[in-house]
């Protein structure tokens, strides 16, 4: 065990045990509380230019000057909970979507010690249809396609978009997708909440939508067909380099005849 890596596991019992839940980061010009079960603490410790939003800025830019204060927004594969945060700033509501259990508890706990009360978690997987599938793999990358890097499988429930709006009787009016691979079935299985929706942001996993029979062109052509046009595209940054195999693309509903913007 590096001595990093020792000290920061050593500092996290410590903080744990006199009581502390979270550390405080500035993130986008205010304050959010990073659990100590997110397991970044190292990073955070040694690390002065540690942000837990993976310079995905230009992106989040571009959705703040859209969101509305009357927003719902569905945020579907939340993973710990960063991004719902920081939209929550904005929204009347978010509904955060994570199936991975391990991952679920951290959102929860992200949750708590923001004290966001207008964000609820759900353990649900969103795809094309309501059934109970395997999801395979513990971290960021986890999805409901195995792979090398993906030992572990668990069993969680899946359902469509649509129908867990129709339960609530809330529809979407942000939609952000951020789920390896799924995105296709997660917008055929959300007719009525991409009618309804204004704006929906995609993170685009062109190496991993192949695993689930789909392509980025069979993405856009729902997407245009549902009334939508991508005002802005964004390659993610990783360790200093532009990553060809994901884009997140934004997408705006077009203005139908006598519908205010």
């Amino acid at each position: 065990m590096s001595f990093r890596k020792g000290f920061a596991n050593t500092v996290r019992r410590t903080l744990r045990a006199a009581g502390f839940r979270a550390v405080t980061k500035t993130v986008r010009g205010a304050p959010l509380r990073i659990p100590l079960a997110m397991g970044e603490l190292r990073s955070m410790l040694f690390d002065p230019s540690y942000s837990p939003f993976f310079n995905e800025d230009d992106v989040m830019d571009v959705l703040d000057s859209r969101i509305r204060t009357e927003d719902v927004i569905f945020d579907i594969g939340a993973y710990h909970g960063v991004w719902s945060m920081l939209l929550a700033r904005r929204a009347r509501e978010v509904v955060a979507f994570e199936p991975n259990p391990g991952s679920f508890a951290v959102l929860e706990e992200m949750i708590a010690v923001n004290g966001a009360r207008n964000v609820s978690a759900c353990a649900v997987a969103v795809g094309g249809e309501a059934r109970t599938v395997d999801f395979w793999g513990t971290g960021s990358g986890a999805s409901l396609r195995p792979g090398e890097l993906r030992p572990s499988r668990t069993r969680v429930q899946m359902d469509t978009l649509d129908r867990f709006a129709g339960g609530r009787e809330s529809w979407p009016d942000v939609i952000k997708i951020d789920v390896e691979g799924a995105e296709h079935q997660v917008l055929a299985g959300a007719v009525r909440c991409l009618s309804h929706a204004r704006l929906v942001c995609i993170e685009m996993h062109f190496d991993e939508l192949a695993k689930f029979g789909a392509d980025g062109a069979m993405v856009n052509a729902l997407m245009t067909g549902a009334g939508f046009v991508e005002i802005a595209h964004s390659s993610p940054v990783r360790l200093g380099e532009n990553d060809p195999t994901r884009m997140h693309v934004i997408w705006e509903k077009r203005l139908q005849p006598g519908r205010a913007g």
